[in-house]
């Protein structure tokens, strides 16, 4: 009986000491398993912010290249109100032209009566002369009677002779004229309906363009809308995905504190200057009383900031007046805040896992702050505590 007994307490201590190592092992494949889950939904959110950016941008150019675009519109159509104008005065022109190559036409016709009756003329003439033979002037002034009918045969002859002339001259001046003012005329005309035949064209020209445009803007309409439904999804999903690693990481929590009680690590490694002490002061900004929920360390710019425990990194970012800053779950309601990090000094990630004495930032003087110096606080369930006694100062 005792033997049994003893076999009995033997057994139950062996499952008490396998028991223990398998829940730590079960509870560090657990942590393993979240650990996997939030880094792939950190990839996809990092996939989602990446193809929420691009829509905005794209949305973004496509918009920009609208109005663009609609500018471009709106020259062409002022070009082509002009183009319609100078088509209108052309046509004028061309109305004008015509007009007076009519007219010309019409003294074309009066000029070729008058050829026609002075060609009457001398054919009756020259029928005459035919007829009674030729009869040469000087006869004509040698067979006068007296004096008086020799000056008046000679008047008579000369008279003849100047108008002969005088018909020659107009019939040729009249043939001159009037094919030099149809040449021009029909030039002129020639040029004004080449001028307008041209201006048709680019104004055929400009409207193919303006109608490409507006093909161009209906495009562009329909990127935009198409980048919006993309940045609303990728929105969408980024929400799912936040709330999702949110629940992950207050799993995780669950599991593991990492804070246990104790000193904090120094959070620099390197002699600082206690610039402002935790408490209520004024303001060195804005000139108000109030508290000061942290306490300053200065030191110089680029002085490397280290985790002051382990813990999860939930913010990693511009946060208001602290400038670029993280803040560190630590479990057990115990965070620690770095402040006034400079611009690209953040070295870890939100969700980011980091151990005690872990390098995560570079100081700077971001946010409202008045010199380099790292901001340090110590909160408790959210609520600020003197970060002094964590650190080990008085």
């Amino acid at each position: 009986m005792k033997r049994k007994l003893l076999v009995a307490i033997a057994m139950l201590m062996t499952v008490v000491v396998v028991a223990r190592p398998y829940q730590g092992e079960a509870k560090s494949t657990s942590l393993q398993q979240i650990e996997k889950e939030l880094k792939q939904i950190q990839q996809k959110m990092n996939s989602a912010s990446a193809s929420k950016k691009n829509a905005e941008q794209a949305k973004k150019e496509a918009e920009a290249k609208k109005i663009a675009t609609k500018q471009d519109i709106e020259a062409l159509m002022a070009q082509i109100d002009q183009v319609s104008a100078k088509l209108a005065d052309t046509q004028s022109r061309i109305d004008d032209a015509e007009q007076r190559l009519q007219q010309t036409g019409e003294e074309l016709e009066a000029a070729e009566d008058r050829l026609e009756n002075r060609d009457k003329l001398l054919q009756s003439r020259i029928r005459l002369l035919y007829t009674n033979g030729v009869v040469s002037y000087l006869d004509v002034l040698l067979s006068s009677t007296s004096f008086a009918d020799f000056v008046d045969r000679f008047n008579s002859l000369q008279m003849i002779m100047n108008q002969d002339k005088d018909i020659l001259d107009q019939n040729k001046q009249d043939r001159d004229l009037v094919a030099r003012k149809k040449a021009q005329v029909a030039e002129e005309l020639k040029q004004v309906r080449a001028l307008y035949a041209e201006m048709q064209q680019h104004k055929s020209e400009l409207e193919s363009k303006e109608a490409q445009k507006e093909v161009m803007i209906a495009q562009y309409n329909k990127q935009i809308e198409e980048s919006e439904e993309i940045s609303d999804e990728a929105e969408k999903l980024l929400m799912e995905l936040a709330k999702k690693a949110s629940e992950l990481e207050a799993k995780k929590k669950s599991y593991r504190n990492y804070y246990t009680g104790g000193q904090l690590a120094m959070p620099l490694h390197v002699s600082w200057r206690l610039s402002s002490p935790f408490g209520y002061r004024i303001h060195p900004v804005t000139g108000e009383k109030k508290l000061h929920t942290g306490m300053d360390m200065a030191v110089p710019e680029g002085t490397p900031i280290y985790a002051a425990e382990s813990g999860v990194v939930t913010v990693a970012q511009w946060w208001s007046g602290y400038g670029n800053c993280i803040i560190i779950d630590h479990g057990g309601g115990l965070w620690t805040l770095y402040g006034h990090i400079k611009p690209g000094g953040i070295l870890v990630q939100k969700g980011e896992t980091v151990k005690r004495g872990q390098k995560i930032a570079l100081v700077g003087m971001t946010g409202t702050a008045t010199g380099y110096h790292l901001h340090f606080e110590v909160r408790k369930n959210g609520n600020p505590v003197n970060p002094a006694p964590y650190l080990g100062l008085k």
